[in-house]
């Protein structure tokens, strides 16, 4: 069971911890909020089966902090801690739902007793939902094996919509074989998708159904059914159907991944992958330029040998992906790479091609990560005495290479972007009337009131006194 403690005073807080850690062994403090606000927060990040609330709290109290949490997380309890016995509290925190209510100083025994209360409380909601979620999946699985078998007859709509009322989109994935556990596939499958069915329908065969909204595409399909087949080990294999947008289409679907593991154990060039079908031309050069521009090299990869199966198209195809995938580079401002087009007949210098292009992608957005690291790095440092050659070395790049990326990003100098951001604080500080002009140039980062003085006027055209006597009159 997770706790969250919500109790301004700091040693309030650690001996409620500590009284608790060694109370119940089977109970884990997630979080310690140190006010309302905080604990509204913590609630949300951390969704903790139950919070200690403190009701006196600076800014946000415990019963509002309750309300606001209850509100979006109506399955958390709350054990209400006060020094206040009184009943309007009580009965404020009843409303709300809280069923326990300590006073402190509070005996040993009568806080065991509530937390007890409430654990068993957690126990038995937790066992109904878990009742109601299994009720649900055999449900589920009971009507999907239908489908598949077309079992299901036109009377079953309003069934259909009770089981699956937000349908968007779902695909299966087939296994040849089964390395993983029921209980591995769950957790596995679990982080990447919000519902799922497993059920098998032959000795040492999985199936997967994955009901999901986030996942409508191939490729992304291709990415689940890679990270599976690299779960299972090298010696197995994972079809792919196509993604369905109906549940009539899922039967359809279904059948894909099973074909689509008999081809791939039947040609063994490639561990997952859909059903071969009817090759489409713009599909396939669309797939191959969006996982390219994405940095994904290995669906691209797949999607090229897909392509160069069809044998009559495969020059102007090829053809098309190269100056295609040089034009969307390019609209990037990404660098394709140096070499002319590859030999029409070498497979091998097209994978190479399209790693390399991958390669660029995955390049430029390391190199616009450390420039927004490093921008990060002077909004948080301008203050500071900070070089060039500072930054560049945080980034880990050479200086050189450093000032002409952090130009071509930002449209500045490092010098200019710097300048312009102590300036800006500098107007703000100005704008407070809390500090003397020598107090704010040393609070920017500058050593020299005269010179801070020279460049703010050469930014604003009018100096820092100037400035201050302008805003101040309006």
């Amino acid at each position: 069971m997770k706790v969250l403690i919500a109790e301004d005073e700091l040693l309030e807080r650690k001996a409620m911890r500590k009284f608790l850690e060694d109370n119940f062994t089977d109970l884990t403090v997630v979080g310690e909020a140190v006010n309302g606000r905080r604990a509204i927060e913590m609630a949300e990040e951390l969704q903790p089966n139950v919070i200690l609330m403190d009701i006196k709290m600076p800014g946000i109290n415990g019963l509002e902090a309750i309300e606001s949490i209850h509100e979006k997380n109506p399955g958390i309890k709350f054990i209400l801690v006060s020094a206040y016995d009184s009943f309007a509290y009580a009965k404020q925190a009843m409303k709300m739902g809280v069923k326990e209510y300590i006073l402190k100083p509070s005996k040993k025994e009568e806080t065991i007793r509530a937390v007890l209360r409430v654990k068993k409380e957690v126990k038995e909601e937790q066992a109904r939902t878990e009742r109601t979620r299994n009720s649900s999946l055999i449900a589920k699985e009971l009507f999907l094996t239908k489908l598949m078998k077309n079992e299901i007859g036109n009377d079953t709509k309003e069934l259909q919509q009770t089981l699956f009322p937000l349908f968007r989109s779902a695909f299966f994935l087939a296994a040849s074989d089964e390395r993983l556990s029921g209980k591995a596939i769950d957790e596995w499958i679990s982080q990447i998708t919000d519902d799922k069915w497993i059920y098998r329908l032959e000795e040492g065969q999985l199936i997967i159904a994955v009901i999901s909204e986030s996942v409508k595409d191939k490729a992304a399909v291709l990415k689940l059914a890679r990270r599976l087949q690299m779960q299972l080990g090298d010696d197995a294999y994972v079809g792919a159907g196509y993604p369905a947008e109906r549940l009539e289409d899922l039967p359809n679907c279904y059948h894909q991944a099973l074909q689509a593991v008999k081809h791939l154990e039947q040609m063994g060039n490639s561990k997952f992958g859909f059903p071969p079908v009817e090759f489409s031309r713009n599909s396939i050069l669309e797939d191959i330029l969006l996982e390219v521009v994405s940095g994904s090299d290995t669906i691209a990869q797949h999607f090229l040998a897909e392509m160069w199966q069809n044998k009559h198209a495969k020059t102007e195809l090829l053809q098309e992906l190269f100056f295609r995938l040089k034009q969307e580079l390019q609209k990037r401002d990404i660098q394709p790479p140096e070499t002319a087009m590859p030999d029409m007949d070498s497979y091998q210098d097209w994978a190479e091609y399209i790693k390399l292009a991958s390669l660029n992608v995955q390049h430029h957005f390391q190199s616009q990560d450390k420039i927004e690291r490093a921008k990060k790095f002077i909004h948080d440092h301008y203050h500071e005495p900070i070089s060039l050659e500072d930054v560049s070395f945080r980034s880990e790049l050479s200086p050189n290479y450093f000032s002409n990326l952090f130009k071509e990003s930002t449209g500045e100098t490092f010098i200019d972007y710097l300048t312009h951001i102590r300036l800006l604080k500098a107007k703000e500080f100005l704008q407070s009337n809390k500090y003397s002009l020598k107090e704010i140039c040393f609070m920017v980062g500058y050593k020299d009131p005269n010179y801070f003085s020279r460049v703010f006027k050469k930014y604003f055209s009018l100096s820092p006194k100037q400035y201050q006597k302008k805003i101040l009159k309006k």
